[in-house]
C-alpha cells in the first residue's frame, strides 16, 4: 500500500474515529470491566457485540484481564473506521482481523496476534422450504458487506456446493445481521449468512440450516490485531493481553458449563439458547490462538482475487504469532 493512500486513509475517518472513541460499547460492558484503578487502560475496537469473540468476554468475565494488569476499554468501530483508528493510535487493538491481514498484506505496519476461531463461524440459514443448498439456485442470499468476511465465507462455501455466486444464486449486500435477519424472516431474501446466536434463534422460528461455512472452508476469524510499532515498543502490554485472551480461550474450550453461564449473562440469552449457541461457537473454535499455514493463505488468495494488484505475499507480513508462542510455553509448562 503506497503511502499516500495510507495517508489518505488516516485523514478520511480520523475526526468520525476520535468521536466514535467516546461512545464505549456499553452493551458490550459487564462489571467485570470495571478494574482496578491502578490496572493499565487499553482501548479495543470491535465491530459487534459478536460471541465469536468469546475468549475475550470470557477473559473480562474471569478476571483474566484485571489479573494481568489491565482495564479494557471496548469501543464499536466499522471496520475501515477501526482500521483507521489503530493506525493513528486511537485505539491499541482491534478485532477486525479478517480485512487487516487485507491491508497488512498491501503495506500497512500492521500484525495479527491472536484468532479466536480457526474456521468461519457463520451459518447459512434459508426459508423452511429449502431443504438443500442446491435449492437455492436462482434465490437471494443475504450478506453484510460485499468484501466483508460472510461475503467471502459465503463464496466459497456456495462454491464448494455447486453454486457459483453471481451466475447461479446472487448475493444481495444487506448490513449487520440483525438486517439480515429481519430480511429473511420479511421474505425479502431467501437465505441469509448467520452467526450465533441468530442461527439458533433463526431455526427456533422454523427456517432452515443448510451449512455450517466452516464444513466447507478453513477461514480463520475473529482475531485481534494491533501496529507493528506496539509490538515493537511496548510488548510486554502486548503479551500480557495475548496471555488473558488465551486463558480465555482455554477456560471456554475446557468448561463448558461455566462458559454457557457466562455466554447467558452476557448476551442476555435464554438457557437453551446460550447453550446450543456455545456448541455452534466451539466447532469453530481455535485450539490455540493461532491459525494454520493453509487458513492464511485461504485470505490470501480472496484478496488475490478481489484485488489484481496483490502478489505473493510472506505469512509474517500479516500475522506475528511469536507472543502468542511465548504464552502457550509459559502458560502449559
Amino acid at each position: 500500500m503506497a503511502m499516500e493512500e495510507l495517508s489518505t486513509m488516516r485523514m478520511m475517518t480520523r475526526v468520525l474515529a476520535r468521536v466514535l472513541m467516546l461512545l464505549p460499547l456499553l452493551a458490550i460492558m459487564t462489571p467485570a470491566t470495571s478494574q482496578s484503578a491502578h490496572a493499565e487502560r487499553i482501548k479495543l475496537a470491535l465491530p459487534s457485540r459478536s460471541m465469536g469473540y468469546l475468549p475475550l468476554f470470557v477473559a473480562i468475565h474471569r478476571g483474566f484481564m484485571k489479573d494481568e494488569g489491565i482495564d479494557v476499554e471496548l469501543t464499536a468501530l466499522l471496520p475501515n473506521i477501526a482500521h483507521n483508528a489503530l493506525l493513528s493510535g486511537e485505539v491499541d487493538y482491534h478485532g477486525v482481523a479478517d480485512s487487516a491481514l487485507r491491508i497488512a498484506a498491501k503495506g500497512a505496519p500492521l500484525k495479527t496476534i491472536f484468532f479466536s476461531a480457526r474456521l468461519p463461524n457463520y451459518f447459512l440459514m434459508a426459508k423452511p422450504q429449502f431443504k438443500s443448498v442446491a435449492e437455492l439456485r436462482g434465490k437471494l442470499i443475504a450478506v453484510s458487506r460485499f468484501g466483508g468476511t460472510t461475503d467471502l465465507a459465503a463464496r466459497v462455501a456456495l462454491s464448494t456446493n455447486g453454486l457459483e455466486p453471481g451466475r447461479d444464486v446472487v448475493l444481495i449486500m444487506i448490513g449487520l445481521g440483525h438486517t439480515r435477519n429481519a430480511a429473511l424472516m420479511a421474505g425479502s431474501v431467501d437465505a441469509t449468512i448467520a452467526n450465533p446466536p441468530d442461527n439458533t434463534m433463526l431455526k427456533q422460528k422454523g427456517f432452515r440450516e443448510l451449512l455450517f461455512l466452516g464444513d466447507a472452508i478453513e477461514f480463520p476469524s475473529n482475531g485481534f490485531t494491533t501496529t507493528d510499532r506496539r509490538l515493537a515498543e511496548n510488548r510486554d502490554q502486548v503479551k500480557r493481553l495475548v496471555r488473558a485472551l488465551y486463558r480465555g480461550l482455554m477456560f471456554a474450550r475446557d468448561r463448558a458449563e461455566e462458559t454457557i453461564q457466562i455466554v447467558e449473562r452476557e448476551w442476555k440469552l435464554e438457557a437453551a439458547v446460550a447453550r446450543d449457541s456455545y456448541t455452534s461457537i466451539m466447532k469453530a473454535a481455535s485450539k490455540d490462538g493461532a491459525s494454520s499455514a493453509a487458513g492464511l493463505k485461504v485470505h490470501v488468495q480472496l484478496f488475490q482475487a478481489a484485488d489484481k494488484s496483490i502478489g505473493d505475499i510472506p505469512l509474517n507480513k500479516m500475522v506475528d504469532f511469536s507472543v502468542l508462542e511465548e504464552v502457550r510455553r509459559e502458560v502449559n509448562r
